[in-house]
């Protein structure tokens, strides 16, 4: 019996003010819309094809910025970055504390989360249950946890990323549907959720062998 995961309460949308004081923290201006991921740097995060995204959206001057949350690029992915000139547009923000984690999902535009593999996908949960808008790979369990809240993209295709980030960009109302859609969906991932079919599961084994 598969059951899912689920988002801790303290994940919500914060006063403007807090978001925007963290965004000025960190140099980002108000008309720049703020990519986001975080976790890991295993190359199944897909993290390289974020950086190829943002080198195309550059390219085409979107008023764009990225912050990468947890792990620090490779050797390699910060050579793209010097190469590309694209120092100035993405930021390692470092490992971050819930706390930070909360605000840094709230300051951010939009989670980007193109992961090849996915057990389950928590900072996809994560930032919706903020009101961030989510890109998210149509690959394994990712479509399952982002449901129809989400814009989900071929991991595989920089031009499918580039793409939808680039809708974000030019449609605040589009963002403000995905974020209230993902609030409304994340509220559907609870412990109390989880717990209740893990307790079915159980019932159903023990009348099962009484």
């Amino acid at each position: 019996t598969a059951i899912s995961n689920a988002v801790s309460d303290a994940f919500r949308p914060v006063d403007d003010e807090i978001a925007t004081e963290f965004r000025q923290q960190q140099g980002v201006s108000p008309e720049s819309v703020c990519l986001l991921n975080v976790g890991s740097n295993n190359p199944r995060k897909n993290v390289s094809a974020i950086l190829e995204a943002m080198r195309v959206l550059r390219s085409r001057q979107q008023p764009v910025h990225f912050w990468k949350a947890g792990s620090d690029f490779s050797a390699a992915q910060h050579e793209f970055i010097s190469t590309h000139q694209l120092n100035d547009c993405i930021s390692f923000v470092g490992r971050v504390d819930e706390a930070k984690l909360i605000t840094l999902y709230n300051a951010a535009d939009v989670l980007v989360a193109p992961s090849l593999y996915e057990g389950f996908g928590l900072t996809v949960l994560e930032a919706m249950a903020c009101g961030t808008p989510v890109i998210a790979a149509n690959t394994t369990s990712l479509p399952e946890v982002a449901g129809e809240a989400a814009l989900l993209v071929d991991p595989t295709s920089v031009d499918a990323i580039a793409a939808a980030a680039e809708r974000l960009i030019q449609s605040p109302d589009l963002r403000l549907s995905l974020s209230a859609a993902g609030i409304a969906r994340a509220k559907t991932f609870t412990w109390t959720n989880t717990a209740s079919q893990i307790a079915s599961v159980y019932e159903r084994v023990y009348s099962a062998t009484h």
